[in-house]
């Protein structure tokens, strides 16, 4: 008689089921969380990169302005509680010596200089500016004669070879401080760049002002592109002073202090910067 094989299957318990799917919850929430994690903080380092490099790029923008300045040009106005407040300077873009500037009677129309390196000539109305030895800042910007700042209305090469140029005024001038180096700066009408709530502004093709102009001045600041140009966005300068000028002393230059703190989905770059400034006009 052949003997009967009895053969036993075993399967999971309900218990065993229940743990099973319980510790495999646990291990999926901890997965998805640390993937969750790393996208969040990849996407996070990728923002905050993006706001450090437009940072740099406006800081960058503007210090390479300011080493154009006309010493003794750079002017800012009283950071307000949002952050809002304005820096303003006068960019040159020719600088030599001048020969026999108008500096004592009535002043003169005309006077000549040493040529430009590279060669600078300009036709009647060349509207740009001759600065010489502005000392002074609010003088440079009140203009009238006798003053450091006159209106060119020519500038042209009548003698060849001799290494002169002839500057025409376009009024009567007269220079009010000799320079000790005999230098003179052709430079252009101010510019400003102002930070406007979460946004910064290049603001140019204005006139003189002899009290500093902010984007709320009637009738000062333009308001349109091109001559209002946007910089940045994204800034929140609450309770923060964009630009800080420190004087300059017999020992040190002078210099302008940046700072900006670029915001944008929860991160924040703040970036503060300082730019060495002209001291000798």
């Amino acid at each position: 008689m052949a003997a009967s094989r009895i053969t036993t299957q075993r399967g999971f318990t309900i218990i065993e089921i229940v743990v099973t799917i319980l510790v495999s919850s646990i291990l999926a929430v901890g997965i998805v969380g640390y993937i969750g994690d790393a996208i969040e903080g990849f996407a996070a380092s990728g923002n905050r990169n993006k706001l450090a490099t437009n940072g740099r790029v406006v800081v960058d923008r503007i210090a390479m302005e300011l080493h154009n300045a006309v010493p003794n040009s750079v002017r800012v106005t009283t950071a307000q509680a949002g952050g809002d407040q304005c820096l303003e300077f006068m960019p040159f873009f020719g600088a030599t010596s001048y020969i026999d500037a108008p500096f004592t009677g009535g002043g003169g129309t005309e006077f000549d200089a040493i040529d430009f390196n590279p060669e600078l000539i300009l036709a009647s109305p060349a509207d740009v500016h001759a600065v010489i030895y502005p000392i002074n800042t609010q003088g440079l910007y009140d203009g009238g004669s006798p003053g450091p700042r006159a209106l060119v209305d020519e500038i042209e090469d009548t003698g060849g070879a001799d290494g002169k140029v002839t500057i025409t005024l376009d009024a009567t001038h007269r220079f009010s401080r000799r320079s000790p180096v005999q230098r003179f700066y052709v430079a252009d009408e101010p510019v400003s760049f102002c930070v406007v709530g979460q946004q910064l502004f290049r603001y140019q093709a204005y006139d003189f002002q002899s009290t500093q102009c902010t984007p709320s001045t009637p009738a000062c600041l333009p308001t349109t592109a091109p001559d209002r140009q946007l910089i940045s966005q994204s800034i929140d300068n609450t309770g923060l002073s964009a630009f800080e000028i420190i004087p300059g002393t017999l020992r040190r230059n002078a210099i302008v202090s940046m700072d900006f703190n670029f915001t944008e989905v929860g991160d924040v770059v703040r970036l503060k910067h300082e730019v060495l400034m002209r001291n000798v006009p």
